[in-house]
């Protein structure tokens, strides 16, 4: 698109200042809004408004990106969502990528009007109209709504029937996804375009599924909140607990309910570290014992009260003598 052209649409020439550029894109946003006007055209002039303010923003904060546009990098066509499970994550994998983009048409840029202006229909090219008032032998001269007072008009684009996008093309590709990815990483890759010899440059955003058993940490950790056996817990049994890589055996301490396993969690792409995997686990008992358990119970207890060299039975039979000799002070 030309310098001209963005003030062309505000109706301004090119060394107007701010000021009057915001006054301009006020007055016909006020003109052009879509929900004062009702013309079929209002939606698409509000839009070529908007697009021509920004586009003189854009040039005056940055006066030299026309003359470094050919050295800068081209920007991705398209962004693209990826969703990785956390035993992607550690494995790394590859992803088939398919969407579809439409694209600005070329011959009139996005701005769905052609590029050049020609003289204005409705007032000759004069800017002004003529303005008939009731007792007809005199007029007055108002400025021509159809131009804007410039003389000169954008018709609308034939090629692209004035939206100002082109046909929709399909892309696709297989893209790597190194081991380590993290939720909003950003990845470049090319993808193929269907039906034409050409590539374009896509940008795949990672996200992460949630998943069933672990919730991750920034930092790669792991946790996992897992429920256990009451008596497996109380005897320090061995049980199996899940990490990404797959089950890893742990030992039950009935004097922890959170355990540590050392790099059990996420990797962390090039810093080359490994998160750890926290497990809390949560004991379950039976509400109401079965006769065989209060059966196990009772033995349990009376193998313990009774058991001789040991720390529990030196020390119950501690509590017994003194009981005895408090009862035979009370009697």
């Amino acid at each position: 698109m030309h310098v001209e052209d963005p003030y062309h649409d505000l109706g301004l020439r090119p060394d107007s200042t701010d000021e009057e550029v915001k006054a301009a894109w006020r007055r016909l946003s006020a003109q052009w809004h879509p929900d004062r006007n009702k013309s079929p055209h209002a939606l698409r002039n509000i839009q070529r408004i908007n697009r021509a303010l920004e586009e003189i923003r854009r040039a005056r904060k940055n006066p030299e990106a026309g003359a470094d546009e050919t050295s800068t990098p081209a920007a991705p066509a398209a962004q693209h969502v990826v969703h990785l499970t956390l035993e992607e994550v550690v494995t790394g994998c590859t992803k088939e990528v398919r969407g579809e983009l439409v694209e600005d048409c070329s011959d009139c840029a996005g701005s769905g009007l052609q590029p050049h202006a020609s003289q204005c229909k409705e007032c000759d090219g004069s800017g002004l109209i003529r303005q008939g008032l009731w007792f007809g032998w005199v007029s007055q001269t108002v400025e021509c709504s159809a131009c804007q007072g410039q003389g000169t008009t954008r018709p609308a684009c034939a090629a692209c029937g004035a939206s100002g996008k082109a046909l929709a093309i399909k892309y696709a590709c297989r893209a790597k996804v190194a081991p380590g990815a993290r939720a909003g990483d950003m990845l470049d890759v090319s993808a193929r375009v269907q039906g034409r010899k050409r590539t374009l440059a896509l940008r795949l955003r990672v996200e992460l599924h949630p998943h069933d058993l672990f919730t991750a940490d920034a930092d790669g950790t792991l946790n996992c909140v897992m429920p256990v056996d009451g008596f497996a817990w109380m005897a320090n049994r061995w049980i199996e607990v899940p990490t990404p890589r797959g089950l890893q055996q742990m030992k039950l301490r009935r004097d922890a309910l959170g355990y540590r396993i050392k790099g059990a969690g996420l990797p962390w792409g090039s810093e080359g570290r490994t998160g750890d995997c926290i497990v809390t686990v949560v004991p379950l008992f039976p509400e109401v014992l079965s006769p065989e358990q209060e059966a196990a119970v009772d033995l349990l207890v009376k193998s313990n009260s009774g058991a001789a060299g040991t720390a529990a039975g030196a020390r119950t039979a501690e509590w017994r003598r003194l009981l005895e000799k408090w009862q035979s002070r009370a009697l």
